[in-house]
């Protein structure tokens, strides 16, 4: 019987070693569960912080590329414009009559008759005009030429054809759009392009 006070003893301390082991066993499995929530919390806002960023950075280039194209488009309506009232300009210059075109017509002789004097004093050139324009010309002893290719303008060649100055409306248009497309876009539009 001595060993019945024993064997209980042994069961009491086996049941309060079981007893801590179980509490013990409880509060880590409390303790693993509070890590792993704080951890799939911290996660979870890991997560949404990067998401959100890539969101942002998604939106500013989605916004970045719509400004582009819409700067674009505005660009390419204003060029549209510009070169409407170019052609126009144009247009009034071919449609100009009587008077008003021999006028044009010997301004730009006369301007390049100065020009080929500067740069070529020992030879005479070949003048070339459209036919229509043959009549109007004063060419002072120069050889004028009919040239269908030419409207609205006069163009002085060398005998050879290898000097050429070409003084025509288009000509001179092409040679002032540098500084006309920045004085017609400040027209229009009230601003310089740069």
């Amino acid at each position: 019987m001595a060993q019945d006070p024993l064997i209980a003893a042994l069961e009491e301390d086996a049941r309060n070693q079981a007893s801590r082991i179980i509490e013990e066993a409880q509060e880590a499995r409390e303790a693993i569960l509070r890590q792993a929530r704080g951890d799939a919390q911290r996660e979870g806002e890991e997560r949404l912080s990067e998401a959100k960023e890539r969101l942002r950075k998604t939106r500013a280039a989605r916004i970045n590329t719509a400004r582009t194209k819409a700067a674009g488009m505005k660009l390419g309506v204003r060029q549209e414009l510009i070169t409407r009232a170019i052609d126009e300009a144009r247009k009034s210059f071919f449609s100009l009559k009587g008077a008003d075109y021999s006028k044009l017509l010997s301004h730009l002789y006369g301007e390049l008759e100065r020009d080929w004097a500067r740069a070529r004093l020992d030879e005479a050139p070949v003048v070339r005009v459209n036919p229509a324009d043959v009549g109007i010309i004063r060419a002072d002893g120069a050889a004028v030429k009919p040239d269908e290719s030419i409207a609205a303008g006069v163009v002085f060649e060398s005998a050879d054809g290898r000097v050429r100055f070409e003084n025509t409306v288009s000509s001179r248009i092409e040679r002032a759009k540098k500084n006309m497309i920045p004085a017609i876009n400040e027209m229009l539009f009230d601003e310089v392009l740069s």
